[in-house]
């Protein structure tokens, strides 16, 4: 009988635990002082914030920083006078101008290309990348495009070799074959396509500033619908211009992910033990006016669930 009373007091005294503990933590993100840091204003920063605020229903304080160093260091000198008790940042100029400046407060940041290219990484610094599984993506272009064996890539190794190392392990396990072209200079990308282009049934392009650049772009366009060969890319304004298809993060959920974030340091977690993530979600963009003049078959299936299709 003694032994069944504890017990039952046991169970009711982890129950108050719990319940306590719960509404700590809520009463903890509930009252938190955030401060949302942007780039500048651009549509696809407009799509993290509703992300982020969807998540996070509290109020933000929200700077515009314009991409602007005066208007930056304004900012700036504003949130040392009143330190929030955690930074979100959206973009790369936003995110180095929170990391250069606040050592002793949480950053998380989002809509950021390749953070290990530019040194984003600390102690207090964590995210969401606007880069997805390079897995994931040679999977969705088997499925689009049934056909294709032979899928071609440039880039340059000290930019993205990493990523392509994966990319190459990830294609034996899918059956197809990944030909990579190192390219170290934009010089390079004319002549290293015109090598790569007979040997290949697609090219798949990374965000590689390397290889693609607002001079290379036209170029890698236009030999590819030349020569029947689709091009899959990392941006849905590369696929209105005529690239066939593209994987991109959902800037939107890129939101939301880097809010759950916030909300899991505000409740006691290490931003140090939260490792840097991949968006969670893809969206699918098609060229199906392109895919048609190249004469390029592609799963109907899979073409159900495009974001956005160009007809």
């Amino acid at each position: 009988m003694l032994d069944t009373t504890l017990s039952f007091f046991r169970r009711i005294s982890l129950v108050v635990s719990i319940v306590l503990f719960s509404s700590l933590n809520a009463s903890q993100v509930e009252g938190a002082d955030i401060a949302l840091l942007k780039s500048q204003d651009l549509p696809t920063y407009r799509e993290a914030v509703e992300g982020i605020k969807k998540v996070y229903g509290e109020d933000l304080r929200e700077f515009d920083l314009k991409a602007d160093l005066q208007e930056s260091e304004r900012v700036v000198m504003a949130l040392k006078k009143d330190p929030p008790d955690l930074i979100l940042t959206i973009g790369l100029w936003a995110t180095r101008i929170a990391k250069k400046n606040f050592q002793q407060i949480p950053i998380i940041f989002s809509m950021v290309f390749d953070p290990a290219r530019f040194s984003i990484s600390g102690e207090n610094i964590t995210g969401v990348t606007l880069q997805v599984s390079t897995s994931e993506v040679l999977s969705r272009i088997r499925d689009l495009f049934p056909e294709v064996k032979k899928i071609g890539v440039l880039y340059n190794p000290k930019k993205t070799g990493e990523q392509i190392q994966k990319a190459q392990k990830a294609a034996v396990a899918l059956g197809v074959s990944l030909i990579s072209v190192p390219t170290h200079s934009g010089k390079d990308v004319p002549e290293n396509l015109r090598t790569l282009q007979p040997k290949i049934d697609l090219l798949w392009l990374v965000p590689d500033s390397t290889v693609v650049t607002p001079e290379s772009v036209d170029f890698l366009l236009l030999t590819s619908f030349e020569n029947n060969i689709p091009i899959v890319t990392f941006s849905d304004g590369f696929v209105r211009r005529g690239a066939a298809a593209s994987f991109s993060a959902d800037y939107q959920a890129v939101g939301e992910q880097s809010a759950r974030l916030a909300m899991s340091i505000l409740q006691g977690e290490d931003p140090a033990q939260l490792p840097i993530q991949s968006s969670e979600k893809i969206r699918l963009s098609f060229n199906l006016k392109i895919v048609k003049k190249m004469g390029v078959r592609f799963n109907s299936k899979v073409l159900q669930t495009a974001d956005k299709i160009y007809e």
